[in-house]
């Protein structure tokens, strides 16, 4: 049950469809991307000159317009500029300069995550295929833990809305449904990748 507000952002447990559970990609990292990344966040693509590089997605999602999502950061890999060493890490350190920076992102259109919600659901049978926003909090970059998590305030029919509920975890009789930060089984409402325009 969750009784405590303890956002870990975005972790992805199986698909809408009956592929692999264990999609994800490398994706390019700008060299002195200037803003941290951390495990559990959502990425995009966006335009380098002549790159196209993951940075994290920091909007909420509205009721106005489509926010750039393109999955889930799990971590990355680079060249340490200080000790020269190959680095695996939960989180990519802003402003580290590595021309070698690759991203691994869950970047299936049709994944399941858990995320926490902001605060209760008065309604607990009222979620069902709703739609929501993100509450963009900054990550932990000492634990390598994300602190986004779903405003349940925005709650809503919105095609705007970045989220899409399906359930709470363990369903709805469940130890979540009535819980005060109950933890959410969402997917995205759109993509990057789904879209017939090109990204970034």
């Amino acid at each position: 049950m969750s009784s405590t507000a303890a956002p870990f952002g975005l972790r992805p447990i199986g698909r809408m469809d009956s592929g692999s559970l264990s999609v994800f990609r490398q994706y390019p990292i700008k060299s002195g991307e200037s803003t941290a990344i951390v495990h559990g966040e959502v990425v995009h693509l966006v335009n380098n000159a002549n790159a196209t590089t993951i940075a994290k997605q920091a909007s909420t999602g509205d009721t106005s317009t489509d926010i750039d999502m393109a999955g889930i950061f799990l971590g990355c890999r680079y060249t340490d500029p200080n000790s020269g060493q190959l680095t695996f890490s939960q989180i990519w350190p802003a402003n580290t300069v590595a021309s070698d920076a690759m991203a691994y992102v869950v970047d299936d259109p049709n994944v399941l995550f858990t995320i926490q919600a902001n605060a209760a659901i008065t309604n607990t049978r009222d979620i069902y295929g709703k739609n929501s926003v993100f509450v963009q909090t900054a990550g932990n970059t000492t634990l390598g833990i994300a602190r986004v998590s779903l405003n349940v305030s925005g709650i809503s029919t919105s095609a705007k809305n970045p989220i899409k509920i399906i359930d709470y975890l363990g369903g709805d009789l469940g130890d979540e449904s009535g819980t005060a930060f109950p933890i959410l089984v969402c997917k995205f409402n759109y993509h990057q990748l789904s879209k017939i325009a090109g990204a970034a």
